[in-house]
Parts: C-alpha cells; structure tokens; sequence
C-alpha cells in the first residue's frame, strides 16, 4: 500500500472540506482510493510571528496591576514617578518571583498552545519563550516601565467639542452670566439641566448641531 505525504498551509484542509464536504474525500481520484493520504499542517509564514501568537508583552502594566490589585490608572501614575513593577508588588506584599510566575506561566502556556495548533513552529516557540522570559524580567524591573500601547506608540484619540456658552444658556434657559456663575460655583452642565428640569438627552439634542460638527471633525482626523 502506497503512502503520500504533502505539505498544506494551516487552513487549505479545512477549505477542502468546506467546499468539497467530507464526501470529496471518499470519492477521491481512483489512483489514491487505496492510499493512505497522510497531511503535515505548516504555519502560515506570511503572518508575522507576534500576530499569530500574542504573548501580552505589550500589556505588562495592566496585567501586573491586575496581580497585584491596584487600580491601573493609579498603578501607571506611580510608574511615573520613577517606581519600578517589581517594586510596587513587593509593597503590596507579592514577591517578585511570585509576580513574574504569574506573568510569564500564561505566555508560556499561549505558546505552547500556538505550537499545538501549529500556527508556529518548534524554532518559533524556543524563540518566543526566551523572549518572554526575558523581556518580562527586563520590563518589572524597569524604573518607570509603560506599556507600548498607553506611549508613544499609540495614537491618541482625544475629541474636542467646539459648542459655545452662548447655546448652552440658550439650551438651559439661563444668561450667560447665570451660566458662568453656575461653573464658577463647580456645577456642571448636567446639574444646571437638572435644575431647570432638563435631563441629559433634552441638553444634546439642544446641542446637536455643534456637537455634530465636533465628531465630524474628530472622525476625519489623520
């Protein structure tokens, strides 16, 4: 009995089947209906590596702040003062060997399962667990350490509202003066609504024209 063996990408099987059903398999070519057919799933190369398995190296702060429960925001603003990971943890009373068990074991086993799967190859999974290792270790360590995707590496979005005191007075049935004292006093516009037996929804559609225009800027900015 004869028996071929071929390469597919991860996926072409799969696509077989779906267009072909299961039956396509039985009613193979008369040449192979003896064979044993035997397929080897390679990793898709065309995807880069870190795409095909997320090992959170670009989420450090936010998964440590999680160990150690702190809030993140609070977590990220003592990072900034000069503080390192492994010494906010220690403060709250987790060991630094505890918090990188606990921060690189998930990687590890992500791997492991990217290799199962076979969306890496064992040269790929050697090479991303050294990483892990290492580059986890580096970033607690670090005085001061951000996640790439909170710096400068990310983009910013921040919307800007153009809508002027003259029509929000004119919405909340009150002078300008009466709104500047109202802000002055520390009121928002909400509670100024409230006062005036507005709610929040009846304040935006007064508004809406303004605000449109501010998503519609903010939408198409590069």
């Amino acid at each position: 009995m004869k028996k071929w063996t071929g390469k597919v990408m991860a996926g072409t099987v799969a696509a077989a089947v779906l267009f072909g059903g299961i039956g396509g398999l039985a009613t193979a070519p008369k040449a192979f209906a003896d064979d044993d057919i035997t397929y080897t799933v390679v990793p898709d190369a065309s995807i880069p590596l870190h795409k095909r398995v997320d090992v959170g190296l670009n989420s450090v702060v936010v998964q440590a702040s999680g160990i150690i429960n702190m809030n993140v925001d609070d977590f990220k603003a003592e990072l900034k003062k000069g503080k390192s990971i492994s010494e906010l943890a220690r403060t709250s009373g987790v060991e630094r060997s505890e918090l990188i068990s606990r921060l690189v074991n998930p990687a590890l086993e992500r791997v492991d399962n990217a290799l199962s799967q076979k969306r890496i190859t064992e040269e790929e999974a050697t090479q991303l667990k050294k990483e892990v290792t290492e580059k986890y270790s580096a970033a607690i360590d670090k005085s001061g350490y951000q996640d790439k995707s909170s710096g400068k590496y990310s983009k910013k979005l921040k919307l800007k509202t153009h809508v002027d005191e003259e029509s929000v007075a004119k919405v909340l049935g009150i002078t300008q003066h009466e709104l500047d004292e109202a802000f002055s006093s520390g009121k928002t516009i909400a509670d100024i609504a409230k006062e005036k037996g507005l709610n929040e929804d009846q304040v935006i559609a007064g508004l809406k024209d303004q605000l449109n225009d501010s998503l519609k800027a903010f939408i198409n900015k590069k």
